[in-house]
């Protein structure tokens, strides 16, 4: 009996919480890298203009494409938001998704096409800087933040009629 008290004491002494242990190892940041394009990546840097399209549902947005690195790219977390610099006003609608990446064949990223990131108001964006803000977080909680200072103007694209 004294031998099981004994090892149960020297078991709690070992036990910590999160939090406790100085030299944890954290989780290393993935990375985002913002892009614009329906089909096609192409990096938005600071300074560019989005080019905001009219949609088939009525709507207006701004074609975004994303890419991650050192991430899992099976159902992440997407956030992505455009705000007013001056005021942190948000002018896009709010979008917060769990979709998965498709990865490149050299294994160097993922990738993911095509999200529309609808813009309700264009008067409270147009003629205003702005930031565009991401965020994701994979299944290990790897974690991945980007922004870019953008303005937004209207764009020539306007959504089609069916034919017949």
């Amino acid at each position: 009996m004294r031998a099981l008290h004994t090892l149960a004491l020297l078991l709690a002494s070992c036990a910590t919480t999160p939090g406790d242990d100085p030299d944890a190892a954290t989780l290393p940041p993935g990375t985002l890298l913002l892009g614009e394009g329906e089909r096609d990546f192409r990096a938005i840097e600071d300074g560019d203009t989005l080019l905001i399209a009219r949609g088939c549902q009525g709507s207006q947005h701004v074609w975004m494409t994303l890419r991650s690195e050192d991430m899992d790219p099976r159902g992440m977390v997407v956030e992505l938001a455009i705000v007013r610099a001056d005021d942190d006003t948000l002018v896009s609608s709010p979008f917060r998704l769990r979709l998965s990446f498709t990865p490149d064949g050299g294994g160097a990223f993922a990738q993911l096409t095509g999200l529309t990131l609808q813009i309700p108001e264009p008067d409270l964006a147009i003629g205003h800087d702005l930031v565009l803000r991401g965020r994701l977080e994979d299944r290990n909680a790897v974690e991945a933040l980007a922004e870019r200072s953008v303005r937004v103007e209207w764009g020539d694209e306007v959504c089609s009629s069916p034919p017949g």
